[in-house]
């Protein structure tokens, strides 16, 4: 067996990096097949005019400069949710104002199935515009405050899943559960 040197941990690791770098651009949407990987796990912030901060998996800039968001799930469901674009498009205003780049209004959710030795599976989704995440933010904080009251899902499966679901019981919730019975 060879003995340790740090010139051969350097280009073990060196090797790994190179393997991980290449799987990462075989799992990638092919409309970013160009694109340089610019920011992985960070997190961006803003407080104007609402506070996000939003932690992305991965952005790309294309050779136009643009960035485009790229979140990464698995899940059993093989498209996404309403929630991967509101998760996004806070992405897409914290990223913005942080670095004052250009974002994408369109971007992707890779979707791998647990247990599934398979490529993900890359949904290209339409962002919500800034406008519409600060209405969000404040409609938030609105139903927090107990200014406003919350509206129930009118997806049966969302409301399955939830983890209030328990709390909705006296305001609408019995109901969707006789309902669903």
């Amino acid at each position: 067996m060879p003995t340790w040197s740090p010139a051969r941990a350097h280009c073990t690791g060196w090797m790994r990096k190179r393997k991980a770098r290449g799987v990462e651009r075989r799992l990638r949407p092919a409309a970013l097949r160009d694109a340089e990987l610019v920011h992985v796990e960070e997190t961006f912030r803003t407080t104007n005019p609402v506070p996000i901060a939003a932690k992305l998996d991965r952005a790309y800039r294309l050779p136009s400069g643009k960035l485009v968001l790229v979140e990464l799930k698995t899940r059993w469901n093989g498209g996404p949710n309403f929630s991967d674009v509101i998760q996004l498009s806070a992405q897409r205003v914290a990223l913005s104002a942080a670095t004052g780049q250009t974002v994408a209004s369109e971007a992707f959710v890779l979707i791998a199935r647990p247990g599934v030795r398979r490529s993900p599976v890359a949904h290209r989704v339409d962002l919500l515009s800034a406008d519409q995440v600060v209405a969000l933010v404040r409609r938030r904080d609105a139903i927090l405050t107990d200014r406003i009251s919350p509206r129930y899902t009118e997806e049966v499966g969302h409301y399955r899943g939830c983890a209030f679901r328990s709390q909705c019981a006296g305001a609408g919730g019995q109901r969707r559960l006789s309902a669903e019975r």
